[in-house]
């Protein structure tokens, strides 16, 4: 029993020393037999868990685990003046953080052009699925402003869809303030009670799947760290609760056909039911 233990151990010590050296004939070896080396299949996503109301200090907030990989979502509200071509608008601002703490692939300094990319893309998604004018308190004079940090704790693959699902639970755990405007000194008294609070107007929800098409040649479903290193063309589906396409973002230079996307699109159909009992647990 102790040699076979003892065999076990060095075996698992060549593996990881082979993965280490040699990282992407490593993935090659479990590519070319149809499966990966995390035993997953190609077209498997990895369970989604979310959990509601984890910053004590936010109006919304909200955690995402998706595999190894570790996304918070903290939202603040804050009053201020609209902007005079949209007086009943308010404000809603969107910041990915892909720091050197959650994965070594990261720099320290300016926020890496994933992490901008990323950020500017999912404000376009949310802006779409909130009802800004639900983020009036006042026309022409007093507006909600939102500003959703997304921040990375821990890096395996697939940010993205970590970081819709993680600000799409914020907003849902969102309460705004009951508020008043005095007319007399336009002074906005709020109420800071969250049981108070007016729970924001979502018009959509929002359900993300990113495929990977690692070494040029095989299309995979939610890509980890090991094997983004290694992605050559990748592709966002995000569907509403409907079902129904909101966005279809394609990046890199790797070709997909049209047949291929079409897959994607029936994927992520298949993989939405799993998100939305996430976000309804």
């Amino acid at each position: 029993m102790a040699d076979d233990n003892g065999k076990g151990g060095q075996v698992t010590f060549a593996m990881q020393t082979f993965e280490r050296i040699h990282p992407v004939e490593f993935q090659r070896r479990f590519l070319t037999q149809g499966t990966r080396h995390s035993g997953r299949g190609f077209a498997e996503f990895r369970t989604p868990h979310i959990v509601k109301g984890s910053i004590g200090t936010a109006q919304g907030s909200a955690t995402v685990r998706l595999g190894n990989t570790i996304m918070v979502c903290g939202i603040k509200a804050e009053v201020c003046e609209p902007d005079v071509k949209q007086p009943t608008h308010g404000y809603l601002t969107t910041n990915v953080e892909l720091s050197p703490m959650c994965s070594a692939r990261f720099r320290p300094g300016a926020p890496s052009e994933e992490a901008q990319v990323a950020s500017e893309h999912i404000h376009r998604l949310v802006s779409s699925s909130v009802d800004l004018s639900s983020l009036c308190i006042e026309e022409d004079k007093v507006v909600w402003s939102l500003a959703a940090d997304i921040v990375c704790l821990k890096y395996d693959g697939n940010a993205i869809d970590a970081a819709v699902m993680a600000v799409v639970a914020a907003l849902e755990d969102l309460r705004l303030p009951s508020v008043a405007v005095d007319p007399a000194t336009g002074i906005v008294n709020a109420d800071a009670a969250v049981a108070s609070g007016t729970q924001l107007r979502i018009a959509n929800r929002l359900f993300p799947a990113t495929f990977s098409l690692v070494d040029d040649n095989y299309l995979v479903a939610d890509a980890d760290d090991a094997e983004e290193q290694m992605t050559t063309a990748s592709l966002l589906v995000v569907l509403d609760g409907h079902a129904r396409i909101v966005n279809v973002w394609k990046r890199g230079a790797g070709v997909l056909s049209r047949e291929t996307i079409a897959g994607c699109i029936k994927a992520a159909a298949a993989r939405k039911a799993a998100i939305e009992s996430a976000l309804d647990a």
